[in-house]
């Protein structure tokens, strides 16, 4: 009865095995076929180049076109027309996307890896585990997109992520803690990839513009800065500075002090 036990074991675990490998093959052609369209149209665009700004003018112009053409559209010939113009640019800028993030399959990094746990277990070689053997717990214990700002050591940012939506939360969890590709977390969330990357930028304007807030009361204030947070105020400066004009939002002292009474 155990040997069978162990047969089927193994069974299952040699078709486990061709499972990734069929999709290590599949990846691998995948990256070569964005490789070779990519070099395609890499050499269309040598022979084809223009000057700036006659790509320009000629941006424009297509632009203009395509707005006339939805304009004077009239019979079911002239909308596919249309759709036909919309389709080619749809699939230039996905063309383009591709080329710039190109996302890894469900295959662990660590498969087919040399098994290091002859010399050392494997569960030690993890950095939590360090962290626990020397008495370093928080890490571990706020390990979670729901908590994750107890690890934030500012009290102003760690209060700009506690208030962030839980969707917003979970997505920046995945980005920047764990690293994540657009892909992944799209897969996790059932969502486009397109998708989490708007949420992503979202996520960062909000946090950003709460941010400059904060150093502008600080600055005011005259309150130390560090060179960081001096080149943060300066590279967005010219983004946020006319909304805070228009209307200064309350600041984060404000809002303790009411939550106080």
């Amino acid at each position: 009865m155990q040997k069978g036990k162990e047969a089927f074991s193994e069974m299952e675990d040699d078709g486990f095995e061709n499972e990734l490998l069929d999709a290590l093959a599949q990846e691998r052609t995948a990256i070569q076929e964005i490789e070779q369209e990519k070099e395609e149209n890499s050499f269309i665009e040598k022979t084809t180049a223009v000057p700036t700004s006659k790509k320009k003018l000629w941006r424009d112009t297509q632009k203009e076109a395509l707005a006339r053409l939805e304009d004077s559209a009239r019979t079911e010939e002239d909308f596919r027309n249309v759709q036909s113009w919309w389709d080619r640019l749809e699939a230039n800028a996905d063309r383009r996307y591709r080329y710039h993030v190109i996302g890894r399959s469900d295959i662990p990094l660590e498969w087919g890896a040399a098994p290091e746990e002859v010399i050392l277990p494997e569960p030690i070689q993890s950095v939590f585990w360090k962290q626990i053997t020397k008495g370093e717990f928080l890490d571990t214990i706020f390990d979670c997109p729901f908590e994750m700002q107890e690890l934030v050591e500012d009290f102003d940012i760690a209060k700009s992520i506690h208030e962030l939506k839980d969707v917003h939360k979970e997505v920046l969890y995945y980005s920047a803690v764990r690293q994540y590709s657009n892909q992944r977390i799209a897969r996790i969330r059932n969502q486009t990839d397109r998708n989490i990357l708007k949420v992503k930028n979202t996520i960062l304007k909000k946090l950003r513009k709460e941010l400059y807030t904060i150093l502008c009361e600080r600055q005011e204030t005259q309150q130390p800065l560090c060179r960081r947070e001096k080149e943060f105020l300066e590279n967005y400066s010219s983004v946020f500075a006319d909304n805070r004009q228009t209307k200064p939002p309350e600041s984060n002292a404000t809002k303790r002090k009411q939550d106080k009474k």
